[in-house]
């Protein structure tokens, strides 16, 4: 299996940058496209530049339903033809952030939309691929702040605190063990990766690679991060998109060498 990220942040020379995730997973002839990144422009011109074949790619996950992991589904879809989407039932839900009193609308954007009937729904665990299982809903098992948060999203009687129901991680088994990819882990990274473990049948993690949402972490969350992930048997933790340069360094501080940050362009075979 060989996992690269192709749309983030930061990016290696040759590769385009935008605030945004897409990571595509190769195994064989087959692939699978986690994200699709903020502009479709970004995730053709790097996917272009890591030399697959669209037609190569049968699923399009979407982690969750902000603009930044969404933007690029329509151009995706188009480049993919025979693919089908592979999302939670409310990631289609319209989404918004608080800022300064004002709502603004951090939902899959209105071009990006595609077809119903190229979309498959899923609450739990998916096998896509051999060796590709999509997450379903995580459960929250470690305390994580999500309600209190500056995330709302449309319900059925209005705007409500968005508790990211519809966020999932994707997990990967290759020859030689066992990678989880991120979105941003809006639902806390310990829980995503507790419920990848338990869906993997293993404590021990080869890869991780996404967002760990730590940007406007405080001292108190960015110890426990650190202190979950010092104790578990992860050997790579390949940080991105939306985990903050401070957040980085203090998780490098703690964890040395299991820590890098990753960018654009970045593969890994597992």
């Amino acid at each position: 299996m060989r996992i690269t990220l192709v749309v983030d942040n930061l990016a290696r020379n040759g590769f385009q940058q935008e605030h945004g995730l897409s990571i595509l997973v190769e195994s064989g002839k087959d692939a699978v496209l986690f994200d699709t990144g903020q502009t479709g422009g970004v995730l053709r011109d790097n996917l272009e530049r890591v030399s697959v074949n669209p037609d190569s790619i049968s699923a399009i996950v979407l982690s969750h339903g902000h603009y930044d992991h969404t933007g690029g589904l329509r151009q995706a879809m188009g480049l993919a033809l025979n693919a089908k989407c592979y999302a939670h039932p409310f990631c289609f839900n319209a989404k918004y952030a608080k800022a300064d009193g004002e709502l603004r609308y951090t939902g899959i954007p209105p071009n990006a939309t595609v077809s119903k009937k190229v979309v498959v729904y899923n609450k739990t665990p998916v096998g896509i691929l051999h060796g590709v299982v999509i997450s379903g809903e995580i459960p929250i098992r470690k305390p994580v702040d999500i309600a209190q948060s500056r995330f709302v999203v449309e319900g059925d009687s209005g705007l409500k605190p968005d508790d990211f129901v519809d966020e999932q991680c994707l997990i990967v088994r290759g020859n030689s063990g066992v990678a989880v990819l991120l979105g941003c882990a809006h639902r806390g990274v310990e829980n995503n990766l507790l419920a990848a473990m338990e869906i993997a049948g293993t404590e021990h993690i080869k890869l991780v690679v996404g967002g760990l949402h730590l940007g406007h972490a405080d001292d108190e969350r960015l110890k426990a991060v650190a202190d979950f992930l010092a104790a578990a048997d992860i050997e790579t933790i390949a940080c991105c998109h939306c985990t903050g340069d401070q957040a980085i360094r203090y998780l490098e501080n703690r964890l040395q060498s299991r820590i890098i940050q990753a960018q654009a362009g970045d593969s890994w075979t597992i």
